[in-house]
């Protein structure tokens, strides 16, 4: 029920299919929703067909753009916007219900702090949820993580049952152990 909802977990652990179904399932009729990425070319090869997959499975796409504006339209009439965060500027100006961050801690603050600021369709506080590998005690993810109206939520790379059966341990023995740690558990080093 947090305002702020971080998904912090290891590659491969589900952050972009995890970040896709929360949208859609809580995504309201008629109202409009965001989805940012660091980059166009992130959102295009993780983001944007994590998405599509879903809403496509759950039957329940009404309309699909691709190219320098791309969206998906739910057949509620919900609107899901897909933008690069490259330039957090650049995220100004809708008013959004909604906003799911993926692969955040690849972004700056700054996306954070101008995402929050469009939360207020119809009135109405909205709500952000941010996936992501952590990056650090350091980053502000993990700073973030730790406010108020914020929940974290923490998944290993080896909890996703669809993995490979040797997906984990073939990436843990060419890692570090810190490595491993930050990358294959989720967990946020110093």
């Amino acid at each position: 029920t947090a305002l702020f909802r971080f998904c912090g977990a290891g590659i491969g652990a589900g952050k972009s299919w995890i970040g896709a179904y929360d949208m859609v399932r809580r995504a309201k009729p008629r109202r409009l929703y965001m989805v940012a990425a660091p980059t166009y070319t992130l959102m295009a090869d993780a983001s944007f067909r994590s998405m599509e997959g879903i809403v496509r499975n759950l039957d329940l796409l009404a309309d699909i753009a691709r190219g320098s504006t791309p969206y998906i339209k739910l057949k509620t009439g919900a609107e899901i916007l897909f933008r690069s965060a490259h330039d957090p500027d650049m995220l100004r100006g809708p008013n959004l219900s909604g906003v799911w961050m993926d692969e955040a801690s690849l972004m700056k603050q700054d996306a954070f702090d101008i995402l929050i600021g469009r939360l207020r369709e119809g009135g109405e506080l909205g709500w952000l949820t941010a996936t992501f590998t952590p990056k650090g005690k350091a980053h502000w993810t993990y700073k973030q993580s730790r406010k108020t109206d914020t929940e974290l939520f923490h998944a290993r790379t080896d909890d996703n049952p669809f993995l490979p059966p040797t997906f984990y341990e073939t990436r843990r023995r060419q890692y570090s152990l810190q490595q491993a740690e930050q990358e294959l558990g989720g967990v946020f080093l110093d």
